[in-house]
């Protein structure tokens, strides 16, 4: 599951509201049942564990978008795939479809050695060279153009602007082609202005004309150095990071460089605590930086398969079954996040279900297998493929479901979504619960808050009706201890059943999937 940096939780709580829920949403129309091939039988917890202790070994190193180590578990995948009878749905190679379709991708890289920093000022008889990571941060690198900025420096104050406030720190400053050295955040810790963040004081300095943002700590102050307080930026400087790349040429950013406080007492110096600097240019200055980010173009892939539907008409209509086989791989300590749960659960459980769909007769509805990388760095890989669905032609997708992390907590609970109370709340629901209750599992409503977190989400969308199984967060997600012996394969295969008997429902209904109303309370029995 994407991981986002603003939401942190240990484990996801299976509270009594997701309970009384479900109880309510009994009460929604059922479509009629329709009989599940004898194949869901084959869905087993050891071929589960099979699957999942390939995916999730360190072999893999924690299958990263764009690695080496993802591109095997593609062809892991794939061979899975040929084995149960799919056709392939990707790209051509050599001539012949593939079960790989491509997206695109840039990896831009900053290397500590060759990116240098060169300040002198009036009175220095040497520049200073500040070290990169230690004494000085840059961030952020995407959308800045790569090169060497070179220039005088001009002090700024705090480098704001507020007109209801008629604050001005660049008045009467000229700073065009200059670089604006500036105190982090306000003066006094000011909250009558407006906008005091870095952004802000990044997009006044730009568009006077500045080369780049020097920021420093107010002397006044005594805090963390920048080294501390931002080592998410030192841990991306020379380590590759992926981005989609931008449909179009994305507004470009002047460098914004940190500079700790012994650096910043070189080039201004010291001051006693409260003492003010008049802004204006700094007497004999000149900065040189040298930023060679290294853009590559590159892709992955997400890996899909398709079971022809046996209905003339119906079979245009598509059933998606998805989840995510990438993770995060390893961090700046070689630590791999072997990602178990998180998501070789879903990927197995993929497979098992495509097993059981190629063992059986065909049902009425075509039935996709996709499964897409790039899920943690923002679900590019579902991105990619729901704008650019590669089915044949006249092929449209009717319902996707979803599975990330279904191996952990309660063994005989399941969180999905969208709820009763989801405006995208549908047929799938009821259906789903019936599937539950026929494999021992009880559905809870407590995912809602993680709809837009998984690939679904850009299903959903496109006006697709989705459904995402989920079974909580717990205290190894996104940690290098999320490994495979502490996976419920009993749980993995139970789901994995129901979505498979979910997904037959499905494929084989009169009706296609479509939104429904929240089940109304059950009346109140009239008082005695």
């Amino acid at each position: 599951m994407r991981h986002l940096l603003a939401y942190r939780r240990a484990a996801l709580l299976l509270t009594l509201a997701g309970a009384s829920a479900t109880s309510a949403w009994a009460q929604a129309p059922i479509p009629a049942a329709i009989a599940t091939p004898e194949t869901v039988k084959g869905i087993l917890p050891r071929t589960v564990e099979g699957h999942m202790n390939f995916l999730a070994s360190d072999l893999m190193r924690g299958r990263d978008t764009a690695s080496p180590e993802i591109r095997l578990a593609a062809e892991y995948l794939a061979t899975r795939l040929i084995a149960a009878g799919a056709e392939p749905l990707g790209d051509e190679v050599n001539g012949h479809k593939s079960f790989f379709q491509s997206y695109p991708l840039q990896r831009l890289t900053l290397p500590i050695e060759s990116t240098e920093l060169s300040i002198s000022t009036a009175g220095q008889s040497d520049s200073i060279k500040p070290r990169l990571n230690d004494e000085y941060v840059v961030w952020p690198i995407l959308n800045v153009t790569p090169g060497i900025f070179e220039g005088s420096i001009v002090f700024a104050g705090y480098g704001l602007v507020d007109t209801e406030a008629k604050y001005d720190d660049f008045a009467g400053l000229e700073v065009e082609g200059k670089f604006v050295l500036a105190y982090d955040g306000a003066p006094g810790g000011d909250t009558k202005l407006s906008r005091t963040d870095v952004e802000f004081k990044r997009e006044q300095a730009q568009s006077r004309g500045a080369l780049g943002l020097i920021l420093v700590h107010p002397p006044e102050l005594k805090i963390d150095p920048y080294t501390q307080t931002m080592g998410f930026a030192k841990k991306a400087v020379g380590r590759p990071e992926l981005r989609v790349p931008p449909d179009q040429a994305p507004a470009k950013r002047i460098p914004t460089l940190y500079l700790e406080d012994g650096i910043r007492d070189r080039i201004l110096p010291a001051l006693e605590a409260g003492a003010a600097r008049k802004p204006g240019a700094l007497a004999g200055s000149h900065l040189r930086f040298d930023f060679p980010l290294k853009i590559e173009r590159i892709s992955d892939r997400n890996v899909v398969g398709i079971f022809r539907g046996s209905d003339p008409e119906k079979a245009k209509e598509v059933v998606i079954y998805s989840a995510h086989y990438d993770h995060v791989g390893t961090n700046a300590e070689g630590e791999i996040f072997n990602g178990s749960d998180d998501n070789a659960s879903g990927t197995s459980s993929l497979l098992e279900i495509a097993e059981a769909f190629g063992e059986s007769a065909r049902p009425a509805r075509s039935v996709v297998f996709l499964w897409v990388s790039g899920e943690e760095h923002g679900l590019w890989g579902s991105k990619y493929f729901s704008d650019h669905p590669a089915l044949p032609d006249g092929y449209s997708v009717v319902a996707d479901l979803n599975l990330d992390m279904v191996s952990r907590n309660d063994g005989k609970q399941i969180g999905m979504t969208p709820s009763p109370k989801h405006p995208d709340h549908s047929t799938l629901i009821p259906q789903a619960q019936e599937a539950c209750k026929l494999e021992g599992l009880t559905p809870l409503f407590n995912a809602d808050e993680f709809y837009a977190r998984t690939d679904s989400y850009n299903f959903a969308a496109k006006g697709i009706p989705v459904i995402f199984f989920f079974s909580g967060l717990h205290e190894d997600y996104h940690r290098p201890t999320d490994d495979v012996a502490k996976a419920d394969f009993d749980k993995a295969a139970r789901i994995s059943r129901a979505a498979f008997r979910l997904g037959w429902q499905v494929a084989q209904s009169v009706e296609k999937p479509h939104k429904i109303a929240a089940p109304a309370a059950a009346p109140a029995e009239p008082a005695k």
